[in-house]
């Protein structure tokens, strides 16, 4: 079994994709002692799902993009005071902006929407 790298279920060894969150499971992961260097970063995306930051992660992992969260450490929740919720700032290197901007468009294009009809409107009916 493998841990999918976004929500952490347990895969089969052989999952391309995570059956829970849809993460590309074939993504080789980046080694935390490997530092990516930007040389002109330029904020690409300000995304306030933490699920959906990461699936955009992968998208740019895939497609050999380097990007930094501009975080020193990995977090599954960023809480701020007062209780809300801080967005993950994406950055790209400034002759990679096109690129990661198209991608982020298609992301944002293709990205579920959850209406009304997913959630039950009566309590009691749960």
């Amino acid at each position: 079994m493998k841990l999918c790298h976004v929500c952490n279920f347990e895969c089969s060894d052989d999952a391309e994709l995570c059956p829970i969150c849809g993460a590309d499971l074939t993504v080789e992961e980046i080694e935390a002692n490997e530092e990516i260097l930007l040389k002109e970063p330029v904020l690409l995306a300000s995304i306030e799902d933490i699920v959906s930051a990461e699936i955009f992660e992968d998208i740019l992992r895939t497609n050999k993009i380097p990007y930094s969260t501009g975080d020193s450490q990995e977090t599954f929740m960023r809480v701020v005071f007062g209780g809300g919720f801080s967005a993950v700032e994406i950055y790209v290197d400034s002759s990679d902006f096109e690129a990661a901007e198209k991608l982020y468009n298609e992301f944002l294009e293709n990205e579920p929407q959850f209406d009304g009809e997913f959630f039950f409107e009566d309590e009691e009916e749960i």
